[in-house]
């Protein structure tokens, strides 16, 4: 999910230039607020559980490396950090990602279950990696999964630089990293959500 809060963030910044060329304007971040509160817990989160995806990877038969990613708390320092900075648009988009995607792993073990498209490359290969526990996070999308449709069921092939499948709650995870991008370069004041 990094690589891909990256690539929207480029696309971002690309795009909200490109409409200031051709809007001929340029951009004015002064006086914005643009600070999002917590945002040190939810970088202490991404570490953690980045960390522990990769010692994972090095010592599988550790159940201590299971603990340690705690991805179950590493949503509630997202549903936090969304909360405490709610009236910004970009944040409710945030929340209801991380809402779905949290219902998704509650619901089958606290790892996301993930659809194994035949347009990826090396199918068997995957598909046996998520069902011998191998991913810290992940899990093979079964008969027997619960809210499938919250799950990782959107393939996306090449030509996308990563090809992987996401889910319902990623795609409004990455439309608010989209909205933070656009709101900061186009000058815009943080929308208010109206109540």
């Amino acid at each position: 999910m990094i690589s891909e809060i990256i690539l929207i963030s480029i696309l971002s910044i690309l795009i909200a230039i490109l409409i200031l060329i051709t809007t001929k304007k340029s951009p004015d971040i002064t006086n914005r607020n643009f600070e999002i509160k917590g945002y040190k817990l939810l970088i202490l989160t991404a570490v953690i559980e980045i960390t522990a995806q990769f010692l994972f990877r090095r010592f599988p038969s550790s159940s201590l490396l299971r603990y340690l990613s705690l991805s179950w708390l590493i949503y509630f320092a997202i549903f936090y950090v969304a909360a405490i900075n709610i009236k910004k648009s970009y944040m409710m988009l945030f929340f209801i990602g991380t809402l779905l995607n949290f219902i998704a792993i509650a619901s089958n073990g606290f790892k996301m279950p993930v659809f194994v498209s035949d347009v990826l490359g090396d199918v068997e290969a995957k598909r046996l990696y998520l069902q011998t526990g191998q991913d810290l996070i992940h899990s093979l999308l079964t008969d027997k999964t619960k809210f499938k449709f919250l799950c990782d069921i959107i393939t996306i092939p090449s030509p996308y630089p990563f090809s992987k499948t996401i889910s319902i709650g990623d795609v409004f995870l990455l439309a608010g990293v989209f909205a933070y991008w656009q709101d900061l370069l186009e000058g815009k004041k943080s929308r208010k959500i109206v109540k």
